[in-house]
């Protein structure tokens, strides 16, 4: 019985992670179904073959799903799906309502992590060096199904880079807007720009928190 195995977090798609999480919310089943499904989302392994395993060879199979999930990754900017190279968005400073839009609008569950990967990472159609352009944004639509293969080191470092981020263009945007009402000498009011961004990180950390580690 071939049986491939995890061996680190790189080596899980994100599409696996998204069906181990409606593993995670399930409720009606015993630790011993649990296993077994766990065991057949990450190694592909047919459900029914999985009892014929060897008790040493199950453990041993657990025990490396859970180390890989368990690790951290750096950012990484670009990453290969087959021949295609894809490049994380290059500058937020011209970012556009779109893209903004969909950020805040994909955070909001584990299932839609492939559309909200699918607005960070496009195609690159030029490169120099470490220096590249991707294609212009035009909706998920073509894009958001491949994204299901991307691996899942790419997903967390992306994660990771893009909260700290988000968290530092609100403070940008608070001072300026507080400098500005400053100038004007405009009685202070309640902040509300970046409430979708501050949405977006909310959805992040307690959505994907308990395995994108920030």
């Amino acid at each position: 019985m071939k049986i491939t195995i995890p061996e680190s977090i790189n080596d899980i798609a994100l599409h696996q992670f998204q069906k181990y999480d409606l593993l995670l919310k399930r409720t009606d089943l015993t630790d011993e179904q649990f296993n077994v499904r766990k065991i057949e989302i990450f190694t592909g392994l047919d459900r029914k073959r999985i009892p014929l395993l060897s008790q040493k060879d199950y453990s041993e199979i657990l025990i490396l799903i859970d180390k890989a999930l368990e690790q951290t990754t750096e950012f990484q900017p670009t990453f290969k799906i087959k021949d295609v190279e894809f490049g994380f968005i290059p500058n937020f400073d011209k970012i556009t309502a779109g893209e903004y839009r969909d950020l805040t609008l994909y955070s909001q569950d584990v299932a839609e992590m492939h559309k909200l990967m699918a607005v960070l990472f496009r195609p690159i159609k030029s490169k120099v060096a470490n220096n590249y352009k991707i294609v212009e944004y035009s909706g998920t639509e073509k894009r958001a199904e491949v994204m299901k293969y991307m691996p899942l080191s790419i997903v967390n470092g992306a994660l990771v880079f893009f909260s700290n981020l988000a968290n530092e263009l609100i403070e940008y945007t608070q001072k300026y807007t507080t400098e500005e009402q400053a100038k004007a000498n405009t009685p202070a009011t309640t902040l509300k720009n970046g409430g979708g961004m501050r949405q977006f990180l909310k959805c992040v950390k307690v959505k994907f928190g308990s395995w994108i580690k920030f």
